[in-house]
């Protein structure tokens, strides 16, 4: 039934979601930082279901990766970029980078950006549904993210194959940074604040450009 709301805490609920992104459909997730909406990033039938739902166009969404070896699967990673995913990684920064080969649907770009969430449950819903779920909040286009099933329900309706349940989110959503090669370029603030990174690049010798 679609718009069907489900805890992710329980195991029936967790597998139910892990069929439903293996089959194409698409589904609304907490994560550490706000509510997400997306599935399988790899099918473009998802794809553009979310892009219809979200009322977007243009840029690429995001991906959220169960590993920091599945993202290395798809990025182009300096030093620099393992650096950040293993200081800050699971955890609320988005890294941006050059795509190693070509991805199917409309991720088929130059650059992708890439996320290990945080959530204990979400990284074994990734895990189990192939290594990789689109990352985009679960909202409007221009609105702001759902942080409740309830907010991500006013978004979507019965537009969804299914809502997962984790609780109110409590924190903003991802920083996202951009790197090439030792040069990292601040694209948005948010869950991990420009001190820290400031920190890191003070301790690992990247340069830092704090223009958002």
């Amino acid at each position: 039934m679609h718009g069907e709301t489900c805890l992710l805490d329980l195991d029936t609920c967790l597998e139910k979601a892990i069929k439903i992104v293996r089959w194409g459909g698409v589904i609304v997730y907490p994560t550490d930082t706000v509510y997400g909406v997306g599935g399988d990033p790899f099918n473009i039938n998802t794809v553009n279901r979310v892009t219809h739902l979200k009322g977007r166009r243009g840029s690429p969404y995001p991906i959220l990766v169960s590993s920091i070896d599945n993202a290395l699967r798809l990025l182009e990673a300096s030093d620099a970029m393992v650096m950040l995913m293993r200081r800050f990684w699971p955890g609320g920064l988005t890294i941006v980078g050059r795509a190693r080969y070509g991805i199917p649907g409309n991720f088929f770009m130059d650059t992708i950006g890439m996320r290990m969430p945080g959530h204990r449950r979400l990284l074994k819903l990734i895990d189990g549904a192939g290594g990789y779920l689109i990352g985009t909040s679960a909202n409007i286009s221009g609105r702001p993210p759902a942080k409740s099933i309830e907010e991500a329900r006013g978004y979507f309706g019965g537009a969804v194959d299914l809502y997962l349940d984790g609780g109110r989110a409590r924190e903003n959503p991802s920083t996202v940074v951009e790197v090439r090669d030792k040069h990292i370029i601040i694209r948005r603030i948010g869950a991990i604040e420009l001190d820290v990174l400031r920190e890191f690049c003070s301790e690992t010798g990247c340069i830092l450009y704090e223009e958002v």
